[in-house]
């Protein structure tokens, strides 16, 4: 990281012990990533349930090219929602923006990171969360959910939430400290949604930026293409209000 107070927090989790999720480690941790570490950006990594491979790569790489990154590393799998929040408390969340990248997403190999930040930055200037924007329709008892939440500002749900795809994204990060995002208990699933709903609720804007990034994507680069992994429950708010964790 380039000397002064870091203009950006890029945070990155790591999930899995199979050589598909060591491959994933490899290609997110890739020469633009790199690069980028040599900008005005501090990093934050999470191992959740890592196999010995992709914990030794992935501390290899912080000694040679990300070296006042944070690393917290859990043997068990505390699941996507926890670590990333543990993340975002490690310390003072200073950066005005933050960057989060699951395992699954990564720059793109042609990506040059001295004019690609930059390109985010003025397109955050613009909107509070960015990333690659979908629509999907609240099932269950998430509208009662999100009535209960303390950001909901009487807004009535709609059938549609506009948001931003989880596994790649970029937010103002006075937005995570003003709604002390994540929650202690969002879990795994339909987090995203939700963080959509709560920028629609808080007249929040939000654009869709995808340049320069492999989003949830296959080996081609194909967006939303790479393999489900880990818990499939119920999303967020479904069984409200009888889950206990979510």
């Amino acid at each position: 990281m380039a000397d002064g107070p870091a203009d950006v927090c890029v945070c990155v989790l790591f999930y899995g012990h199979d050589d598909y999720c060591f491959k994933l480690a490899q290609r997110v941790l890739n020469e633009p990533m790199r690069q980028l570490a040599e900008q005005n950006v501090e990093f934050r990594f999470g191992c959740n349930a890592v196999g010995d491979s992709t914990r030794q790569f992935v501390r290899e790489q912080i000694a040679r090219h990300f070296r006042q990154a944070v690393l917290i590393d859990s043997p068990h799998n505390m699941h996507k929602y926890p670590l990333m929040r543990r993340l975002f408390l490690a310390q003072p969340m200073t950066a005005p923006l933050t960057i989060w990248f699951d395992d699954d997403s990564c720059l793109a190999p042609d990506t040059e990171p001295d004019k690609w930040l930059p390109r985010l930055k003025k397109q955050l200037d613009c909107c509070s969360l960015a990333g690659s924007v979908y629509k999907t329709r609240l099932v269950g008892n998430q509208p009662d959910w999100i009535k209960a939440q303390p950001w909901y500002a009487g807004k009535e749900p709609q059938s549609y939430v506009q948001f931003v795809s989880g596994s790649w994204w970029a937010i103002r990060s006075s937005v995570l400290q003003q709604f002390d995002w994540p929650a202690q208990n969002f879990k795994h699933r339909g987090v995203d949604v939700m963080l959509g709903e709560l920028c629609r609720q808080q007249d929040l804007a939000i654009c869709h930026f995808r340049d320069g990034v492999w989003i949830n994507a296959n080996d081609a680069g194909l967006e939303a293409a790479a393999s489900k992994r880990g818990n499939n429950e119920n999303p967020i708010g479904f069984d409200y209000p009888n889950e206990t964790d979510s």
